[in-house]
């Protein structure tokens, strides 16, 4: 069918795959009116003037008819359907109903989420976005900027999402445990535009499975309006103790900080039932502290299973967090686990030889000054130790 052949209920509508009205705000320039993301997956576009305005003129219930445009509008919309922004028809999925204001401080963080869910969608990827910005409005926080994007995705498909991302122009960094079950999240760096995506396919410091954790979630959540797409986010008790726990864990070397349990009781302090949510997530072994400031005179039950992800973070370095996290698995893992970080990928090696303060090496020597750096941690802790 040519553009000449009648289609019944047929005209032009704009189309993309996420949009924001962003007059007067802070970020852009004040001429700027609207920005988007092409529904061919683009970087993201703005529009002012003239195109600004025609374009938002086509938001609507039905589409617009040639008839129903002055000559000169006709044009831009014309010029718009050439660099994909709008379409001749009588239905498009990407059509724009409607041009909501930025739900978020910072409206290139919704474009990434809408990147994000759109990427699982098209492989019906089940996700749900944790963390950041929507724990304010769910009143779990005061701050609402949030420097990355954090997706937590179902466990068994989240290499595939990951390099989904991938294709898009997100760059997985270095990361030991990568294709190990250790690893709990893939942290993805902008090649050209957005920001740091986290994702993850488990929390750290719940004792149940993975798959299981995700369902209990997944199942609970809510749906929330970012950039006129429908994301779903945890809902606000389960979001607390998600937060509560990222708050509390433990990092290598540093362990639990003072601030981090102090985040973590303030965020379980604002929940009708703390201890309720963080039964429901099997979170009580890792929150017990944080709890007991929260509500001093709860009666906590006894802990049952082991926080995943928890215990190895709490060592005094890497080289024996490493070897503590090898200890959750079985002797056929380890020994995959352990040729994995005696010698890793060479990517992995020259990353950890430039955080040692070995920038510039190749691979070879970036392996083995890696480790002898782990053998001078080992034998500092047992020195320690005597």
């Amino acid at each position: 069918m040519t553009r000449s052949d009648p289609v019944p209920g047929a005209g032009w509508m704009p189309i993309a795959a996420a949009a924001l009205d962003v007059r007067g705000h802070a970020a852009f320039d004040p001429r700027v009116e609207i920005v988007l993301l092409p529904v061919d997956g683009g970087e993201p576009l703005a529009l002012f003037g003239d195109g600004a305005r025609v374009w938002r003129s086509l938001i609507g219930a039905l589409p617009t008819a040639d008839e129903d445009l002055p000559a000169d509008d006709l044009g831009i919309v014309r010029d718009l359907s050439s660099a994909g922004l709008a379409v001749f028809a009588a239905g498009h999925p990407d059509a724009v109903r409607s041009l909501e204001t930025p739900r978020y401080p910072s409206p290139l963080h919704e474009l990434v989420h809408v990147v994000v869910a759109r990427v699982a969608e098209r492989r019906s990827i089940r996700c749900v976005f944790v963390k950041g910005p929507e724990l304010r409005h769910q009143g779990l926080r005061e701050r609402g900027h949030s420097g990355d994007v954090d997706v937590w995705c179902e466990p068994r498909r989240w290499v595939e999402l990951v390099a989904a991302l991938g294709s898009l122009g997100w760059s997985r960094e270095p990361d030991p445990w990568w294709g190990t079950p250790v690893g709990h999240s893939a942290t993805l760096a902008p090649l050209d535009w957005g920001c740091q995506i986290d994702v993850h396919r488990r929390m750290p410091g719940m004792t149940i499975d993975d798959d299981e954790a995700f369902a209990r979630v997944f199942d609970a959540c809510e749906s929330v309006r970012v950039a006129g797409r429908s994301v779903r986010v945890p809902a606000r008790d389960a979001h607390a103790v998600i937060a509560a726990l990222h708050a509390a864990r433990p990092e290598v070397g540093r362990g639990a900080s003072p601030s981090g349990l102090d985040l973590a009781s303030d965020l379980l302090r604002r929940l009708d039932d703390p201890v309720g949510a963080c039964e429901r997530l099997t979170a009580v072994p890792a929150l017990r502290e944080a709890l007991l400031r929260a509500v001093p005179d709860a009666e906590l039950p006894s802990d049952r299973g082991v926080p995943r992800d928890w215990a190895w973070r709490d060592r005094p370095d890497r080289a024996r967090a490493y070897f503590a996290a090898l200890g959750e698995y079985g002797l056929r893992a380890r020994a995959t686990l352990l040729w994995r970080l005696v010698w890793p990928s060479a990517e992995v090696a020259i990353e950890s030889a430039r955080r040692a303060g070995y920038a510039g090496e190749g691979p070879l020597r970036a392996r083995l000054h890696r480790v002898l750096r782990g053998v001078r941690g080992l034998l500092t802790g047992r020195v320690a130790r005597r």
